[in-house]
């Protein structure tokens, strides 16, 4: 177990553009292999309560006050009932961080042990923050879900359920230790992470790029066999939208593949920050996650 050590403040940063939540939002410092880490905790329900979390990962320009701000989960926690995390990668431009996915940005934070500090914050809520270990999920856009793919390769047992926003896989090497639901969220416009696996169209992260993506079909694939799940999917069409379920068979986890023909990358229901990039409109991608995860049965 990883010696943590943990001090909570209240941040006036993450609070200016959420007054309405100023009470129940403070920041944490998490010591990881000699470096402080920072999270933002919203809705602390304190030791004892064993509340839900979702630990929300931002993407490879942003922060956690960032992802706060266009994600929409605050008002989702305090409604429902469950503590929202944003945790902070690497900076490695002023205001700018990144997770180490180990084939993306590796100049810039592939020295980073985001296994370590994950793990650690994972820690720090349970004891301190009254997180239930049992049900801990994790999401996140671009940089970040492909982050919650790679720790969820390597600390199944640790999740409840993932949901990667708009994200991609480079390497099939890492087995999840037990089947573990999820849901993938991906834009068929998408050309920064596109959906038939390559090189990004952007030529900022393809030059950064050091494997091309895995497609989406093939990453589905991998998900459908570690959790034992039933093909064919049952899809649902609704709009511009498809949504493939593969139901879970006994002793397995339920894959669930949700594409929007026209949307593009970003977080879903947020403005596009790029000409002609337009992220997904058709659901508010906060709202369609938890939705998922609140639906997942507790780990075995």
């Amino acid at each position: 177990m990883l010696l943590v050590r943990a001090i909570a403040i209240f941040s006036a940063l993450a609070l200016a553009f959420h007054p309405a939540y100023a009470q129940n939002s403070r920041e944490i410092s998490v010591a990881v292999e000699g470096a402080q880490r920072r999270a933002v905790v919203v809705n602390d329900l304190g030791p004892g309560r064993n509340s839900p979390v979702v630990i929300v990962l931002h993407g490879g320009q942003g922060s956690a006050d960032a992802q706060r701000e266009r994600s929409g989960f605050d008002r989702l926690a305090v409604s429902e009932g469950f503590t929202v995390v944003y945790p902070e990668g690497t900076e490695w431009a002023p205001g700018r961080h990144a997770w180490n996915t180990g084939f993306l940005m590796r100049r810039q934070v592939g020295q980073a042990n985001d296994i370590a500090y994950l793990d650690a914050l994972i820690d720090l809520l349970i004891w301190d923050h009254g997180a239930d270990p049992r049900k801990i999920f994790m999401t996140g856009g671009s940089n970040g879900a492909m982050m919650t793919l790679v720790y969820a390769t390597q600390r199944a047992e640790r999740l409840a359920a993932i949901a990667p926003v708009v994200g991609a896989m480079f390497s099939f090497d890492a087995k999840p230790s037990r089947p573990l639901p999820i849901m993938l969220i991906n834009g068929g416009q998408d050309n920064e992470v596109p959906s038939e696996g390559g090189f990004s169209r952007n030529p900022l992260v393809s030059r950064n790029q050091a494997a091309p993506y895995k497609p989406l079909a093939e990453t589905v694939q991998f998900w459908t066999a570690a959790n034992h799940s039933l093909t064919p999917p049952v899809i649902t069409r609704s709009g511009s939208v498809s949504t493939s379920v593969y139901r879970a068979a006994p002793n397995g986890a339920v894959t669930i593949s949700v594409v929007d023909d026209v949307g593009g990358h970003g977080w879903p229901g947020t403005r596009g920050r790029r000409q002609g990039n337009n992220p997904i409109q058709s659901f508010d991608g906060a709202e369609r996650v938890w939705e998922f995860f609140k639906t997942q049965s507790e780990m075995p």
